[in-house]
């Protein structure tokens, strides 16, 4: 080696991804998925008050392994809130929507329609969600729904009359706002039938939304 030659210090292996770390992530989120779906299934099988005890027996498995996949309580009431508004609430209001090819109240009845049944057929879900709803850190399941189906009414007012956004939205929440205390009431005291108690509602909601989509562009 010549003098003031030096010899530079072999480069450090490239970073490679952990396996282990990386497998034991992913049975991680697989577990808390598998615990998800059985606070679910509990609250279908016990109704919207369920206790950890309940969550465990459908899990089938101790309080000290359901704690280690939650902080705590509200932690795994959290997660089954947003799967529960995510994946099963959600897209059913959407998918309906999607399906429908009549004029605008016929959209408008589609909207509530698709509320209205998906609230009867999980009603332990509903009043599960509604109980835990003040949680926050994305916990606002009440926010998540009402906003789906806020967003297919108040585009509609937008799009046929170009309202400004805030206009939109303002009459869009407001017949939410209607269906959903009519539901909750519906729901204790159904004094008609389903069919009947959707068509007075969509009734009402058109009243108010006529005007606005009537005169829109065509």
């Amino acid at each position: 080696m010549k003098s003031g030659d030096v010899k530079s210090p072999p480069a450090p292996p490239a970073d490679r991804p952990d396996g282990r770390r990386e497998r034991w992530r992913t049975h991680r989120e697989e577990r808390r998925r598998e615990f998800v779906d059985a606070a679910i299934a509990a609250i279908r099988a016990v109704g919207p008050h369920i206790s950890l005890d309940d969550v465990c027996r459908q899990a089938k498995v101790t309080k000290p392994v359901l704690y280690r996949h939650f902080r705590d309580k509200d932690d795994l009431h959290r997660a089954v809130l947003e799967q529960v508004a995510t994946e099963i609430l959600i897209p059913r209001i959407t998918g309906e929507l999607a399906r429908v090819h009549g004029d605008d109240r016929d959209l408008l009845r589609a909207a509530i329609g698709a509320y209205v049944a998906l609230v009867r057929e999980e009603r332990d879900l509903y009043r599960y969600a509604m109980a835990h709803n003040d949680l926050g850190e994305g916990g606002d399941f009440v926010g998540s729904v009402e906003a789906a189906i806020a967003g297919a009414v108040g585009i509609l007012v937008a799009t046929r009359q170009d309202e400004p956004t805030d206009d939109a939205e303002t009459v869009a929440y407001a017949i939410v706002g209607m269906v959903q205390l009519a539901t909750n009431r519906w729901l204790d005291r159904p004094t008609m039938s389903e069919e009947a108690f959707v068509a007075t509602l969509t009734d009402l909601a058109w009243v108010g939304l006529s005007p606005r989509v009537a005169a829109g562009p065509d």
